[in-house]
């Protein structure tokens, strides 16, 4: 398996690189349209995703962002055949207030990616830690959408109010950059590496001030099944939820998507992230210990700690 995945990679390198030639020497399309060399690109990026195999680099300048998101819709179009509808959306880590004055390298705005409801799972689900090209336990956080009026909600409060609640939830993506090469253009054009999230369940934060201060003052830990912690840490050190909440709504909007009830948001990590396995792009972190990886949340729903688990099978 390990020389066929090498020779994808091989092939894809030389795909990626004939055809980012021919991109990069043509005029920028049109958002609704999707050139045929940018098709060939999704093609190879698809089967990447089939196998697990790493994609070549797409360096700093390849594409514009434009252009990756263009990759990125025809990449979840496809996919959408396999992989069925779309469950939601994550949102790329980023500091707040990064993109007030405008643009940052090239960027408008942070990262922004569909999840597909095939790849949402209730918490307890087994994942092989042979899944993935390099996948770890993330400590992330979601939101669920509750109405479609969050589409036009202005202020914090009235965008709690178009929320169900938040989940508890660890994301595992499959990272299909290698160490030598990946940018924020690889990222967006494969969809920012998403592949599976594991759900609690709804926590309700009433849409008042009070709730918007438990929203921003709450802890968490990562645990094992023996009840080692793994990581820990405050909300507050992380980011405000529903500024990450606005940010991606306002991206997707920005691209037509409008949310509806029922749609998972992610919004990003919390600050512990473990690896299935040793080396890989985040070569300084500490791999993942145990057979069982649980996120809990403290100060947050009124009932007491809510938590989410996902069993890695050896």
């Amino acid at each position: 398996m390990q020389e066929t995945k090498s020779q994808l990679s091989g092939n894809l390198r030389s795909v990626v690189s004939g055809i980012l030639g021919f991109c990069c020497a043509h005029t920028v399309f049109a958002a609704d349209e999707l050139p045929v060399a940018h098709q060939e690109l999704v093609s190879a990026f698809i089967q990447s995703y089939r196998t697990s195999a790493p994609i070549a680099p797409i360096l700093e300048g390849s594409l514009t962002e434009q252009e990756a998101y263009q990759i990125a819709d025809g990449y979840v179009k496809a996919l959408i055949v396999t992989e069925g509808p779309i469950g939601g959306y994550k949102v790329g880590t980023f500091e707040a207030g990064t993109y007030d004055d405008g643009p940052v390298d090239g960027w408008s705005g942070p990262i922004t990616a569909v999840m597909f409801s095939s790849g949402l799972h209730a918490s307890g689900h087994h994942v092989s830690i042979n899944c993935c090209n390099f996948s770890f336990v993330e400590s992330d956080f979601a939101a669920e959408v509750g109405s479609s009026a969050i589409n036009e909600a202005e202020t914090d409060l009235e965008i709690l109010a178009a929320l169900k609640g938040f989940r508890p939830f660890i994301e595992m993506p499959d990272i299909l950059t290698t160490v030598s090469g990946g940018s924020k253009f690889s990222g967006v054009a494969t969809n920012y590496n998403s592949r599976r999230g594991i759900l609690g369940d709804v926590i309700s934060v009433p849409a008042t001030q009070v709730g918007l201060d438990r929203l921003n003052s709450f802890n968490y830990n990562m645990t094992n099944e023996h009840g080692v912690v793994l990581g820990e840490g405050d909300i507050k050190d992380a980011y405000e939820p529903i500024y990450r909440v606005r940010a991606l709504r306002d991206r997707l909007l920005e691209r037509g998507r409008h949310l509806k009830t029922g749609d998972i948001l992610s919004l990003g990590d919390m600050g512990t992230i473990r690896p299935l396995k040793p080396g890989g792009i985040m070569l300084e972190l500490p791999r993942f210990e145990g057979n069982i990886g649980t996120v809990t949340y403290y100060g947050l729903d009124a009932n007491g700690p809510a938590s989410v688990s996902v069993h890695i099978d050896q």
